[in-house]
């Protein structure tokens, strides 16, 4: 059974250990596999309480996705306007993210896949928006990074951004498939490496082999 939220009102802590529940749920399941009642059971309410609360299961997700981004944001804002210089902001930044996936890679996997399809939903809205705003925390250090002579000031800011993205949620869907934990502190690490120039013949084998298959994935993909 889920841990009762603690403070607020008695309402809130219901909607609170509702949407815990619910994260773990779908994380272990996916967003179609969940039911309400397997919710309400893991959050020790009744599957009334939980349609008293929020009115279907495609809402409830958008709640669990709202919170999930809210967080990410403040500890991306947090790292943004710390000590040190914009790289090691920017380290602080993907660190987070590594983390994050570390602890949430299947949640996350299951808001976007109900997202993409249901187009036009509030969660697609809330999914599409709440990226927005935390890459662009990313693309103001990588700014600044460029700036203060850090990064090539010619290095287009998108490129750095999707290069970073793209690379660890790769890695991230390559370790899941694999039947491994979600890990890609080092690969995150390295990639600030490359970014800045500190490139060691490690990072850049590592790096290459997962251009390489991030190229055959695609390639497979366009051949379906």
């Amino acid at each position: 059974m889920t841990e009762r939220a603690s403070g607020g009102s008695k309402s809130e802590r219901t909607r609170a250990t509702v949407r815990a529940a619910a994260a773990e749920c779908f994380a272990l399941s996916g967003f179609q596999a969940t039911t309400t009642a397997e919710i309400a059971r893991r959050a020790g309410v009744s599957e009334g309480t939980v349609f008293l609360h929020y009115t279907n299961k495609l809402g409830l997700l958008t709640a669990v996705t709202r919170e999930f981004y809210d967080r990410l944001q403040r500890q991306g804002e947090a790292a943004v306007t710390g000590d040190g210089t914009p790289t090691d902001r920017l380290r602080r930044l993907v660190a987070d993210w590594c983390s994050m996936m570390a602890q949430k890679w299947d949640l996350v996997q299951a808001y976007v896949h109900a997202a993409q399809t249901s187009p036009g939903t509030e969660l697609a809205d809330v999914v599409i928006e709440s990226n927005r705003r935390y890459t662009r925390l990313y693309t103001g250090v990588i700014d600044e990074m460029k700036a203060s002579g850090e990064l090539d000031a010619a290095f287009p800011t998108s490129l750095a951004r999707d290069m970073i993205f793209g690379t660890l949620e790769h890695s991230a869907r390559g370790q899941r498939y694999g039947g491994r934990p979600v890990d890609t502190t080092d690969v995150g690490r390295q990639l600030v490496d490359l970014l800045v120039g500190g490139r060691s013949s490690a990072a850049e084998q590592r790096l290459t082999r997962i251009e390489t298959k991030l190229d055959l994935l695609l390639e497979n993909r366009e051949q379906q």
